[in-house]
């Protein structure tokens, strides 16, 4: 067994983190349904670049564009009265690899779409419209 500690992709590849949301991420009290948990982030950091690439560096924060990942399946329809004949479903293949034991994403240049240069983390400070109980109770 081979256990990959670092990679040099070639060309105009390049590798960043593969960091997901760990809770569902809540805007004006409603949760945001491409900021789910488990769902990539859609900024990553640059771990590993290609001879080719340019003005990228080890490092930068960058924000990815999924879009060149994107499949769109269709999946039968939920409503028993036949109302809905096809769901249509957007799924995201990314070309994930494992280096020093974490799974990274392996992508071209032409994904990122800007490099984030200055940034805070600022908490959002609305309240949820949801309220839930101290105690569940199931009935």
């Amino acid at each position: 067994m081979l256990k990959i500690k670092k990679i040099k992709p070639m060309f105009t590849a390049l590798i960043t983190t593969m960091d997901k949301y760990e809770h569902d991420e809540i805007i004006s009290g409603l949760i945001d349904p491409l900021k789910r948990e488990g769902s990539i982030k859609e900024y990553q950091t640059v771990l590993s670049v290609g001879s080719m690439v340019k003005d990228i560096k080890v490092g930068d924060l960058v924000c990815i564009n999924p879009t060149r990942f994107a499949v769109k399946k269709h999946k039968e329809g939920t409503l028993k009265d036949g109302i809905v004949k096809d769901n249509p479903v957007i799924q995201y293949n990314f070309d994930v690899i494992e280096m020093d034991g974490k799974q990274c994403l392996l992508l071209q240049d032409r994904d990122i779409d800007f490099i984030i240069e200055d940034w805070e983390e600022v908490q959002d400070e609305i309240p949820s419209a949801l309220i839930k109980p101290a105690n569940d109770i199931i009935v």
